[in-house]
């Protein structure tokens, strides 16, 4: 112990002092020498926390985006839930599905389908070949309003072909207070239809313009042919002088409806780039697309929906120094933002390393700080050689304790067996029961001292991760029914009653049934040492909440609180006097406290001196059963 006290403190003096001492003189002139290397690598340090906050601010704005988004179908009228989302799409069969794909759209589907009845369709081509009102009057009293808008229409353009413009005005004007949701063969609003020939003649009332806009933003989108329909009534409308309001209405129509369309041709043109797109779009990544700079990311997997988002108003919800902007890889300039955001850059300004200068101040304090850190080091080591020696003490005081633990269990039954086998050799017991009698205690004893060495084995192979447990889905009451059978002998030896009370329909539990009949066993093992002059030890199985519980109940010397906390340490065995009469190697508890951990669950203890003791082992249900149940 000297030898070992007068090395360390050599080694420790030389790691604490004259090293530090030595490293901090060469430190001091290593940090003047290279000022400006440590300023840029400052300034570089700066940039990438910048980029750094930015990439985990955009994740969490796209990510509510995302779950707020999932599979959205939206029906007229409807929009999405954030403003920033552009587009919500579907891959079927490898192929980007659009919204207003004849598909996809359940609008448009609808409408077919009302349009294309045979009754009605039958009714309509007689009103073709005929061309008469009565016949056009009957079709539009149909009951459904599509067939019924649809009619009108129809009716409207026969009547201005046979140059009745006044009639024909009158009807466009009632399928124009039709919404969105009665439509034609393609899909497109017939409100777009009225309002165009309503338009043509003359007829640019606010009521007119007011339809058109109700139209255009009763979705996110619109299908191409109604988008391309918006923007030609929007140019003619913006080519006649009525005045500024109406002017002013015009253009603001056009401008919607030249964003609408450009919506349609970058989606369009993303369904065809889909592709090569596709490999970008790993899981919660988000890949930079068309000149608008849309991020288009997936919802579920790859295969399921696409979600695009307007990359210029998320970037708007994310704080960046003034000056940053976020570009793609046609730019050379900026920072990648990483993985999860392929092609996506932040640009920044000269950013100002927030630091102070590293110049005569620096140079200033730093003996002061040399002479600070010196003697932190000092006691530093004076504090490590003294928590070395202690530790060094108490490692002795254990590993005699253990010894003396492990001696003294091996000895006990070691002496019964050899006193009842000598005495059954020498042939002293005539009777055949009692003959039977000593066997079963040489048996007993025999299964003692194999846990006690199996304790002490599966202790090592924990402590050094070389246990591997088989989880398997089983009933816990079989471990522990199987741990009371294992204990039945030494119980009806000591005078002891074992009552089991096991909850119905318990779920199964990803065990190891022989590490867990283990952690059983010991407890029950530490029951009955510990039960005084009580003699009911109790095991509960049951339920709480997703976990399945085993407690262990008994009635004996009980364990002071400040003690609780260590009773699953190695070694450690409670200081009362009760405790150190009884024999034990403290690795009872080590060992449960170990298989409950590997099993991702936990054990506890509710205890009082004098009053018995209660042991929790608690351990997750099986996931499937617990999901049923």
């Amino acid at each position: 112990m000297e030898g070992l006290g007068h090395r360390a403190q050599t080694i420790l003096f030389l790691a604490f002092v004259l090293v530090p001492g030595v490293a901090l003189i060469a430190l001091s002139i290593r940090i003047v020498s290279q000022d400006r290397e440590l300023r840029s690598k400052r300034q570089e340090d700066e940039r990438q926390r910048i980029v750094a906050g930015a990439r985990t601010q955009l994740a969490g704005v796209l990510e509510s985006i995302r779950r707020d988004e999932i599979a959205t179908e939206l029906e007229p009228g409807e929009s999405y839930r954030h403003a920033e989302t552009v587009l919500a799409a579907w891959v079927e069969g490898g192929r980007l599905m659009l919204p207003w794909d004849a598909e996809r759209d359940r609008t448009a589907r609808q409408c077919r389908y009302w349009i294309e009845r045979p009754d009605f369709a039958a009714s309509i081509r007689a009103c073709e070949t005929g061309r008469t009102s009565d016949c056009y009057r009957k079709a539009a009293a149909a009951g459904n309003p599509v067939q019924a808008a649809y009619a009108r229409w129809l009716w409207a353009q026969a009547l201005e072909s046979a140059g009745r413009a006044g009639p024909a005005a009158s009807l466009y004007r009632e399928v124009l207070a039709t919404g969105p949701e009665a439509a034609d063969e393609d899909g497109t609003p017939l409100a777009l239809h009225a309002a165009q020939a309503l338009i043509s003649h003359g007829d640019v009332s606010p009521e007119v313009i007011a339809r058109v806009n109700a139209v255009l933003l009763s979705r996110p989108w619109l299908a191409p042919l109604s988008a391309f329909l918006v923007r030609d009534i929007a140019q003619t409308l913006a080519r006649r002088p009525d005045g500024a309001a109406a002017k002013a209405a015009a253009e603001q129509l056009q401008e919607r409806a030249a964003a609408k369309v450009r919506t349609i041709e970058q989606a369009e043109a993303l369904q065809r780039d889909f592709v090569r797109l596709h490999g970008l779009l790993q899981s919660r990544s988000w890949a930079v697309y068309g000149d608008d700079l849309w991020l288009v990311g997936t919802v579920g997997n790859p295969n399921g929906a696409i979600l695009a988002v307007r990359g210029p108003d998320v970037f708007r919800r994310v704080q960046t120094p003034p000056g940053a902007r976020f570009v793609d890889s046609r730019e050379s300039t900026g920072l990648p933002l990483g993985a999860g955001f392929p092609g996506l850059k932040l640009a920044l300004p000269f950013v100002s390393p927030a630091a102070v200068d590293i110049g005569d101040e620096l140079q200033r304090r730093l003996f002061h700080l040399a002479t600070i850190l010196v003697v932190a080091a000092t006691m530093f080591g004076a504090y490590l050689l003294w928590r070395d020696l202690r530790r060094e003490m108490r490692a002795t005081e254990l590993r005699a304790q253990f010894v003396a633990s492990v001696t003294h269990e091996l000895k006990t039954p070691l002496t019964s067996i050899r006193m009842f086998a000598e005495t059954l050799q020498m042939g002293r017991c005539r009777d055949s029961q009692t003959q039977m009698e000593y066997l079963g205690t040489i048996v007993e004893e025999c299964e003692r001292l194999s846990r006690l060495i199996d304790d002490v084995l599966l202790f090592s192979k924990a402590e050094h991760g070389k246990r591997a447990y088989r989880l398997l889905p089983l009933q816990p009451a079989d471990a522990v029914y199987a741990a009371a059978r294992a204990l039945e002998h030494a119980l009806s030896q000591g005078g002891y009653e074992l009552r089991v009370s096991v909850e119905d329909g318990l779920p199964r539990v990803l065990a190891d049934r022989d590490a867990l009949e283990q952690a059983v066993l010991n407890l029950l093992s530490n029951a009955l040492k510990f039960s005084g002059d009580a003699r009911d030890i109790e095991v509960a199985l049951y339920r709480d909440e997703r976990d399945v519980v085993v407690r262990v109940t008994d009635h004996g010397v009980g364990i002071a609180e400040e003690e609780q906390a260590r009773i699953f340490e190695k070694f450690y065995r409670a200081p009362a006097h009760e405790t150190r009469l009884i024999p034990g190697t403290g690795l009872g508890l080590a060992l449960v406290a170990q298989i409950m951990k590997a099993h991702g669950g936990c054990v506890a203890v509710e205890s009082a001196p004098g009053e018995g003791s209660k042991f929790y082992l608690r351990l997750p249900a099986e996931p499937e059963r617990a999901g049923e149940a």
